[in-house]
């Protein structure tokens, strides 16, 4: 009525009115949606139905375009890993570009669509420079070739080998005989032949007769890239110590930063040592593990129980610790504040309660030793509590999408992490699950009283648990299994009976022992926390002993991950009946995975140091007990979950003194020899049409085989032999053309 008022009186003459239209006219040319839709009425009918679709969806998901941001930098940090050649670093100013055209105002003058595009470019170029710049800063000089000399250094970190023997993490390396330009930045030593009256605490000085190596290298192609991690872990070499190690005297001239970070170590290792104490056995080793993050003394069968019940993640201090002390502290001061009359009427004490909870696990990050998993959890948690003291949702998506954003901006390594993987899917799952139940009555109709009551709370309880456990479930099993070639098909039931127990009896037993610790009064509120570690030990072990409670997985492509990872996101990500897409593509990336290429008939570990040939029964393979992490990672690999000693007994090898030969598929043998100088001419005589030769040390050689020598070991790394109707299909795991900054 008041918009026909306006008109008719124009009509009549009226200034007011008309200059009241005029300036309607003026505001309506912000582009509102309806105002956008009917625009277009004057064009053809096909073109207006796109276009109106368009500005559809334009309108439904705009407000959500912000979740995106952490897809976009990880689609340019993904562009960065898969390059074979490393971009220079000029690349890196690569967002100037549309940061120039949006801060011109030219993109928002080209429409809505350009902008949107604009936008996506600037998000995807700032991952891909991200990417380059964190490359850049992690670089240091590396051991390129093996050499004993002796080492000195400043130690950083203790932890113990997969033999359990002492290793030492060292910084502010010398190594006596190269210079400083070619000594790397750390490396890592584990300690053998060696006894001590103690072990070296974290800040001290050492020096050591070492042999020295490169980082491993990948056991077959595709495999984990050891040389990658040790690259952004500025870890330059890892040895073996052959002499006695002396503990020198503390040198002067550190700076206030290492100052703090030597006796933070030493706070940690003294935690560690007494926690170990007051809870001997696998308790204390576990306890030492949540709480510190030292977990040297956990041991080898109680590791793998925890693994098998996919429980494993209680020992790593992630999402789940973080958010269950942080949780615990803020609603203590929160029921702290809300006691005394007054405050609570004159004062936000919620926004106190997440200040001093962020505080907490401030504490908790650098107590813990600060570990990539402890960091994305502390940033997690600490865009949920700013958000509380801004007066805005402590868990959202949006909320999530920053925490992911900041991660990969600061360690876009990180997007290559199995536990950053696993830790935002579960993250994902678990609020877009429970928003999706917000605002539905789900109450029980149940009677009123007390009883009742807290048989509803009780209920209540048991169903979220069993919600975001299968949520959670759902979200990480894929990623586990891809990662890890394993899935635990009881894992809900063991999550659920020992997850509580960790958030409701261990996790507040260890923060009252840790208010009664600095008056000597911990030991009841340790023991306490004990009997709780025990339980969870216990349903481990129950569960790990179940019938098939580790299931084998064959190894995936890895477009299998990123299809998986795509089509999830898009479903939690998009709204609308659009979403059901991406339920599309995790189909497609199973469907993938199951009719993924076989296995690779023959792998050769480098320096051909172990052989493995796929047969009838599974992968059988040359030697028994050489080349133990290749062998387990293989038959891992594989979906196979024999030892290595049973895949030995399966060999159908003829064998000679320093060589071995298999048959092959369709009519080609493979012949390996190991000897140290063998007879060119027994190599020519081998060197048949239908046959491989892999020599370990052999020369160059010209025939009619193909030929493996140890020119081609030593630049290629281990390599995987596929035989097909066109022949054997070679495949090294390290390419030449690919020149990476970890690249050998």
């Amino acid at each position: 009525m008041a918009g026909r008022a306006k008109v008719k009186g124009a009509r009549r003459g009226d200034p007011q009115a008309a200059a009241l239209m005029a300036q309607t006219e003026r505001t309506d040319k912000v582009p509102s949606y309806p105002a956008i839709i009917a625009g277009h009425s004057a064009r053809t009918g096909r073109e207006r139905t796109s276009l109106s679709m368009l500005e559809r969806i334009y309108a439904s998901e705009s407000q959500r375009f912000v979740l995106w941001l952490p897809v976009c930098l990880g689609v340019g940090i993904g562009v960065y890993f898969m390059l074979a050649k490393e971009p220079a670093a000029t690349w890196a100013l690569v967002p100037l570009l549309p940061l120039a055209l949006i801060a011109s105002g030219l993109a928002r003058r080209g429409g809505w669509i350009l902008l949107a595009v604009v936008w996506l470019t600037l998000m995807m170029t700032g991952g891909f420079a991200a990417a380059i710049v964190s490359a850049r800063l992690a670089a240091a000089p590396v051991i390129t070739h093996p050499i004993g000399e002796t080492v000195e250094g400043r130690v950083l970190e203790l932890s113990r080998s997969r033999s359990g023997a002492p290793r030492i993490l060292l910084d502010a390396v010398t190594i006596y005989g190269l210079t400083h330009d070619d000594t790397p930045a750390r490396v890592r030593l584990t300690l053998l032949d060696q006894r001590f009256d103690r072990l070296p605490m974290p800040g001290e000085w050492v020096r050591v007769y070492a042999s020295l190596l490169p980082a491993g290298r990948a056991v077959e192609p595709g495999g984990f890239d050891f040389n990658r991690r040790a690259f952004f872990q500025r870890l330059g070499g890892i040895g073996l110590t052959r002499g006695h190690l002396l503990i020198l005297p503390q040198q002067s001239g550190m700076s206030p930063m290492d100052t703090a970070r030597i006796m933070l170590a030493r706070v940690r290792h003294d935690l560690s040592r007494g926690l170990r104490d007051a809870l001997p056995g696998p308790s204390g080793a576990f306890a030492a593990a949540i709480i510190v993050g030292d977990r040297v003394d956990i041991q080898e069968e109680d590791a793998e129980a925890l693994r098998a019940s996919n429980l494993a993640h209680l020992l790593a201090i992630s999402g789940l610790h973080m958010g269950i002390l942080t949780g615990i502290i803020f609603v203590a001061i929160r029921i702290g504040l809300s006691l005394p009359p007054g405050i609570a009427l004159r004062y936000s004490t919620k926004k106190w309660a997440a200040a001093g909870a962020l505080l907490a696990g401030l504490c908790y990050l650098f107590l813990s030793g600060a570990t990539v998993a402890t960091q994305r959890a502390f940033v997690m948690v600490a865009v949920a509590f700013v958000a509380i003291m801004l007066d805005r949702p402590a868990i959202t998506l949006r909320g999530l999408a920053l925490a992911a954003a900041i991660i990969l901006l600061v360690r876009p390594i990180s997007l290559l992490d199995a536990g950053f993987q696993m830790s935002f899917a579960a993250t994902a799952a678990l609020v877009a699950g429970f928003e999706a139940t917000r605002g539905r009555n789900l109450r029980l109709p149940l009677p009123d009283g007390v009883a009742w009551t807290v048989l509803r709370i009780f209920l209540v309880y048991v169903g979220a648990l069993l919600f975001s456990s299968l949520l959670a479930g759902v979200a990480t099993a894929p990623i586990s299994a891809f990662h890890f070639n394993r899935t635990a098909p009881y894992g809900l039931l063991a999550n659920l009976l020992a997850v509580p127990v960790m958030g409701l009896w261990i996790a507040p037993w260890a923060c009252i022992a840790a208010v009664l610790a600095p008056f000597g009064l911990a030991g009841p509120a340790l023991t306490a926390m004990g009997w709780g570690i025990d339980h969870v030990l216990v349903v481990a072990h129950w569960v790990a002993a179940m019938p098939g409670a580790v299931r084998p997985v064959a190894a995936a492509p890895g477009y299998v991950l990123t299809l998986l990872t795509l089509g999830g996101l898009w479903l939690i990500l998009w709204r609308g009946s659009g979403r059901w897409l991406g339920l599309g593509g995790i189909l497609l990336a199973l469907g993938a995975w199951w009719i993924a290429p076989s296995r690779p008939d023959v792998l050769v570990s480098p320096g051909a140091k172990l052989v493995g040939v796929l047969q009838s029964e599974g992968r059988a393979l040359d030697h028994p007990t050489t080349q133990s992490f290749a062998a387990q990672s293989w038959l891992r690999r594989d979906g196979d979950p024999s030892s290595q000693d049973t895949a030995a007994s399966r060999a159908d090898f003829d064998r000679g003194a320093g060589w071995m030969a298999s048959d092959l598929a369709f009519g080609w043998r493979l012949h390996v020899v190991w000897g140290r100088d063998p007879s060119p001419q027994l190599l020519q005589n081998e060197c048949r049409s239908d046959v491989v030769l892999v020599a370990r040390h052999g020369p160059a050689l010209s025939g009619q085989c193909i030929y493996v020598g140890a020119a081609d070991l030593a630049e290629g790394g281990a390599l995987a032999i596929r035989v097909g109707l066109d022949g054997p299909q070679l495949t090294f795991a390290e390419d030449p053309s690919r020149q990476r900054l970890w690249s050998r």
